[in-house]
């Protein structure tokens, strides 16, 4: 009788150790097939082509590169140092490599900087055309923002820009060569043509 009775035990074991087993193994299975991938966390866009911009209207001081977008500062570049954009990140913040730096030991170098000091790609630009500031009778020419809008900061008769685009008449988008101080050269804004003298 004892036997008859563990052997019905057995069975009825085995099938609800195998069930529970098979449980087992569909939880898991349902686990692994419910852990959804996460979602694309944004993410800065890359450059497909090789992209040289210029920092431009700095100041005070110098154009961070930092190790993070608004994080810490690595090095400190100048108007007219030269970088190659890398990537874009979440505005105004763009990843660049240092090309032309205030010294070598910054060239090289990869970090987050603001792209409003940044001037890119303007194809437009003719290298061979010099402006020197004339005619100005009281005050200084104003570099603006935009055509008419706020000014930056102000020239002397006898300063020197690039011209590197037209407006609409008279204005005219330039980079200053040589300005009334080191800290305005290299700035790039709109000023009146009607106080420019030009050359090739």
């Amino acid at each position: 009788m004892n036997m008859l009775k563990n052997l019905t035990q057995s069975l009825i074991t085995i099938p609800l150790i195998s069930l529970s087993v098979v449980g087992l193994n569909v939880t898991l299975v349902s686990s692994a097939t419910t852990v959804m991938p996460k979602p694309n966390q944004p993410t800065a866009r890359l450059i497909s082509q090789t992209v040289t911009c210029r920092v431009v209207n700095i100041q005070t001081g110098q154009l961070a590169v930092r190790f993070s977008p608004n994080g810490k500062s690595k090095a400190g570049l100048n108007n007219g140092n030269s970088v190659t954009l890398l990537r874009e990140g979440s505005a105004p913040w763009a990843y660049v490599r240092v090309m032309n730096g205030p010294n070598r030991a910054v060239n090289g170098l990869e970090g987050w900087v603001n792209s409003d000091y940044l001037s890119c790609g303007e194809t437009s630009e003719n290298p061979q055309v010099s402006c020197d500031v004339v005619n100005i009778q009281s005050g200084q020419l104003a570099v603006r923002f935009s055509p008419n809008g706020r000014s930056k900061a102000g020239l002397n008769n006898g300063n020197t820009v690039r011209w590197i685009k037209d407006g609409s008449a008279p204005w005219v988008y330039v980079r200053v060569i040589n300005g009334p101080n080191r800290q305005v050269n290299g700035i790039e804004g709109w000023v009146n043509s009607n106080y420019l003298s030009c050359y090739d």
